[in-house]
C-alpha cells in the first residue's frame, strides 16, 4: 500500500512538472514545497482546518502560477483522502 502511495505521489508531481508553462530553476523542489504546504493542517477540537492550503492561496508566484496552485490542490486532495483512510 505504501509503495502504491509513493508511486501515485511521484506520478502526480511529475505530471505537474511536465505541465509547466515557463522554465524555472528548482521547480521540482518548489512543487514539493507547495505540495507539503497543501497537506499542512491545523486541528481545533477535532475540526481539521487546511491551514497550509489557505496560506498557499495568499502566495503570488510570478512563474508557473497554475502549476504551483495545482500542486497545493494535489496536497489538499491527498490530505482529504488520508482523513478518510
Amino acid at each position: 500500500m505504501f509503495i502504491i502511495f509513493i508511486l501515485f505521489w511521484a506520478a502526480g508531481i511529475y505530471l505537474l512538472f511536465r505541465s509547466r508553462n515557463e522554465e524555472e530553476e528548482h521547480l521540482i523542489l518548489k512543487l514539493i514545497g507547495y505540495y507539503l504546504l497543501g497537506t499542512f493542517t491545523f486541528s481545533i477540537n477535532g475540526i481539521v482546518l487546511p491551514a497550509g492550503f489557505i496560506i498557499s492561496l495568499f502566495l503570488k508566484p510570478r512563474l508557473n502560477r497554475s502549476v504551483k496552485r495545482g500542486s497545493a490542490i494535489f496536497g489538499l486532495v491527498i490530505m482529504a483522502i488520508s482523513l478518510f483512510l
